[in-house]
């Protein structure tokens, strides 16, 4: 912009003639030159900056550009005056010229009180107006005693009286500018530009001092001193506008403590203390002073009640908003905890969790993810009735409080069966809910209940009951055993052979983690496995059974060559694809026990990866390793087909639901022979799951399935008993 830069240059051309004309004469005119050509520079700035925006702003910048282009008018004027009056002292100053600063000044005035300032009520405006009525009566009193001592140091000619009342009224309007703008907290201008117009309003009195300090040199003018430093702060204020451009800024919150609280009483002490001082020093105070502290005093009264009560909305305001939530409107986690705490009689509370919300998110995107919540929030309340509290607690997660015993899970879980329509779309939703009913506790019993009910997949429901309480406290005793059995050592893995049909040749092992206490306990892994899961030492556990795999499959590798094992499996949880360390962890120790990627192969389940997102961003990067990614469990989870386009899937192990309905009729096969065809033609092999008859390996073979795993062939076994088998090189079941 080359606005900047001329304004910059009028600024130092006119602090260089001021210098200049104190120690040499020069034409009277000249010092108007950078003072007209600065202002006009600030009027087309500002022209530019109403131009390249819209709305409220452009009606805002349109103001300011009339208000500064009457200041242009009125500093051509006062040119005009002083090329045409011949004077040894006082620089003159016209009529004409004083109405064109004094328009301006009202103008620029309205301009600022007019400030779009994001949906301000009529309190948040009244006590802005108070504000700029209390500065104003206090620059009044003030005036009152500046009057006597200009009347004095320039005499009582009409033109001194005048320029006198007028650079008043501009120094009046300057404070309310300044006030105005630190009031102006929600509006939509820049605030950078509303700081660089703030400046402008000391202009006028700046111009009087000056005009008294360059009396001795009459070529010289205070008018002419500030004005190129008007258009400098205008350009400035421009600038800033166009860098932000037309777009509005968000609004920020209501807030209870607001900075300009401090005005009032601001302005009451400096009165107090000037009307002190001129008291002790004269003895007595003028009507104008004793009837402005009154009407100060008044104002200030006024303002602060005006004060108290947009105070009280606001923290009306914020009640509300700790109540409510704001996406859904509906109550709060703070408002539904206490009212569940401070129910009387028999009530029923309901807690629900919408299952793989994150999936929706994700998939969807966020805007389908709100909408799902607002329309979930809609449907529930009009379930429970007008009696019912219903607040969304966080997430994906919301509660009901009912009086009495009622027995609503099943007819919350048949919410989900009807699809929500969320931003175009229809989606259903699994529901996981938890109820408590009776006259105590019934948050902390809900939130028991449904932690057993997100526990395990599909859409379920859970009553508390004292023995799901017990079941509970032996699953937190089962996670501090978890985190001590990790520390001790508990843990071992056992393997279970891969083999190729039919001859039976272990060609792979898949790694399987157990767990057998300090006192011979074995715990299930069904047990240990979802609690581990829930508390994330399903992370720290991982960790160490990949180092350990790998270790293992370099020492196989070392007894029995490369070629002894194709690979040796490990399966990743749904919580460590959610780590974004994974791919480091396997790489380390892939290199620690120098073991090739290709000999390890990653086993995931498709409902850990349907949601896109962190997880199949994880799985990318193990293939990118040069890991295999083999889908375990196919065939049982979400949209199976289209994860094998998304998905870097090498392999896929068929469910054992489907090799047992193998020797059955066609229609029991028909899910089996078309997995094996899909996987044939994308150029993926196949290991058939659960296999426990000789029957079912030969069917296999039939249908052109080369891999198997299952108990007819080998249980999962140690890793010396691995090695024997190696060692023996004999068929497993041939």
């Amino acid at each position: 912009m080359w606005f900047q830069p001329i304004a910059l240059l009028m600024v130092v051309a006119q602090s260089s003639l001021v210098v200049a004309g104190i120690h040499a004469g020069f034409p009277k005119l000249l010092v108007w030159v950078p003072a007209v050509a600065g202002v006009a520079t600030a009027v087309l700035a500002l022209h530019r900056a109403a131009v390249r925006t819209a709305g409220v702003l452009r009606t805002f910048w349109r103001r300011v550009t009339v208000a500064m282009g009457f200041v242009l008018l009125a500093a051509i004027s006062q040119t005009v005056d002083v090329g045409t009056t011949d004077y040894a002292d006082m620089p003159p100053i016209g009529s004409r010229t004083l109405l064109l600063y004094v328009v301006g000044t009202v103008l620029a005035i309205s301009a600022l009180l007019r400030l779009p300032a994001g949906g301000r009520n009529w309190r948040q405006l009244t006590t802005a107006v108070l504000d700029v009525a209390v500065v104003a009566v206090t620059a009044a009193i003030a005036a009152s005693e500046y009057v006597g001592w200009f009347m004095n140091r320039f005499g009582v000619s009409t033109s001194a009286w005048w320029l006198n009342i007028a650079m008043m009224a501009i120094a009046v309007a300057g404070v309310m500018v300044v006030v105005k703008i630190m009031a102006a907290r929600q509006s939509p201008v820049p605030r950078a530009a509303l700081w660089w117009l703030a400046p402008i309003g000391i202009a006028g009195p700046l111009s009087t001092v000056l005009m008294a300090a360059l009396k001795p040199w009459p070529h010289l003018n205070g008018s002419a001193a500030v004005l190129p430093w008007v258009g400098l702060f205008g350009v400035f204020a421009a600038h800033a506008q166009l860098r932000a451009g037309s777009r509005l800024p968000q609004m920020r919150r209501p807030s209870v403590h607001r900075r300009s609280t401090a005005i009032p009483l601001v302005a009451t002490g400096l009165t107090s203390v000037l009307v002190t001082v001129i008291y002790l020093d004269t003895g007595h105070l003028t009507p104008v002073q004793v009837a402005g502290t009154a009407l100060l005093l008044l104002l200030v009264v006024a303002r602060q009640a005006m004060a108290l009560a947009e105070n009280t909305t606001l923290l009306d305001t914020v009640e509300h908003h700790a109540m409510h939530d704001e996406l859904t409107g509906l109550k709060s986690r703070r408002y539904f905890t206490a009212a569940a705490a401070g129910a009387t009689g028999p009530h029923t509370v309901a807690l629900l969790d919408i299952r793989d919300f994150r999936s929706v998110n994700d998939g969807l995107g966020p805007e389908t993810g709100d909408a799902l919540l607002v329309a979930f929030g809609e449907r529930i309340s009009q379930l429970a009735g007008a009696e019912a509290v219903v607040a969304r607690l966080g997430g994906d997660e919301f509660a009901l409080l009912l009086p009495g015993s009622v027995d609503i899970a099943g007819r919350l879980l048949a919410t989900g069966a009807e699809p929500l329509v969320a931003a175009g779309h229809e989606v259903l939703v699994d529901l996981a809910v938890g109820v408590s009913d009776g006259e105590e506790d019934l948050f902390r019993r809900a939130e028991m209940a449904l932690r057993e009910a997100a526990a395990n997949p599909g859409p379920r429901a859970v009553r508390y009951d004292r023995s799901l309480e017990c079941r509970l406290t032996r699953r937190a005793t089962l996670a501090a055993d978890l985190r001590r059995a990790l520390t001790a050592g508990e843990f071992h893995l056992l393997y279970q052979p891969v083999v190729e049909l039919p001859h039976g040749r272990i060609v792979a092992v898949e790694s399987l983690v157990r767990w057998r206490t300090a006192d011979g306990t074995v715990v299930s892994p069904a047990d240990f496995i979802p609690v581990a899961e829930d508390t994330g030492l399903i992370v720290e556990l991982g960790a160490w059974i990949i180092d350990t795999v790998c270790a293992q499959a370099a020492a196989w590798q070392l007894r029995h060559g490369p070629d002894a094992l194709h690979s040796v499996a490990v399966n990743v949880s749904a919580r460590q694809l959610l780590d974004p360390a994974l791919p480091e962890i396997v790489a380390a120790a892939l290199a620690r026990h120098g073991v090739p990627a290709s000999r390890l192969t990653v086993e995931i389940t498709e409902t850990a990866v349907f949601g896109g997102g962190r997880a199949l961003a994880t799985v990318h990067a193990l293939s990118r390793l040069g890991v295999s990614i083999a889908l375990d469990d196919f065939g049982t989870g979400h949209s199976s087909l289209g994860l094998l386009r998304t998905c870097p899937v090498d392999a896929i192990k068929v469910d054992k639901s489907f090799v047992d309905g193998l020797g059955g009729t066609p229609q029991q096969e028909a899910i089996a022979i078309a997995v094996n065809g899909i996987a044939e033609t994308m150029g993926l092999h196949t290991v058939a799951e659960g296999v426990e008859t000789a029957e079912q390996a030969r069917r296999l073979h039939e249908l052109g399935y080369r891999h198997a795993q299952g108990f007819y062939f080998a249980r999962p076994l140690p890793a010396a008993e691995i090695d024997t088998l190696l060692d023996d090189a004999h068929p497993l079941a041939a």
